[in-house]
């Protein structure tokens, strides 16, 4: 299967995480993409775009971009924004705590998630991987009929 890639910018509002979970079940749901996959990324996809828009310090007009890769093994999330680049990690747990979370539930549902740094302009961008569980790459589909 030849790789798809959806990719969207999204202005910095609240709804922002809602408008990116939707984007990306539409276009995940087209590809054919298993719903407990689906359901993985689409809670890490909030939380990185959460921790963008809380976290980043932006300047102000920029932009969160909002990446999906489909390769019938592996769909890929990706979050860009214009922060200043960090090593990210995840938080140690604090019971009392508001916050501090995000990247800890990101770990916790993704085979692998990462950081880089931007190719062509400042910030950075986390990404997180969801390979298809025991190894099938496309949606089950009932046996037909034995033999003619």
């Amino acid at each position: 299967m030849t790789p798809c890639d959806a990719f969207w910018l999204l202005p910095r509002t609240p709804r922002t995480p809602g408008w990116a979970r939707v984007f990306l079940r539409t276009q995940a749901r087209s590809w054919g993409v298993a719903p407990q996959v689906l359901e993985a990324a689409e809670l890490a996809l909030s939380e990185l775009v959460t921790n963008a828009l809380r976290h980043a310090h932006a300047p102000r007009g920029r932009e969160i971009g909002v990446k999906a890769v489909w390769d019938g093994a592996c769909l890929r999330i990706e979050v860009a924004d214009a922060g200043s680049w960090a090593e990210l990690e995840p938080l140690a747990y604090q019971p009392d705590g508001e916050g501090g979370r995000g990247l800890v539930v990101v770990a916790a549902v993704a085979a692998r998630w990462g950081v880089e740094r931007r190719a062509y302009g400042i910030g950075k961008t986390v990404w997180a991987e969801f390979p298809v569980p025991s190894g099938r790459t496309e949606p089950s589909e009932p046996p037909g009929p034995q033999g003619v």
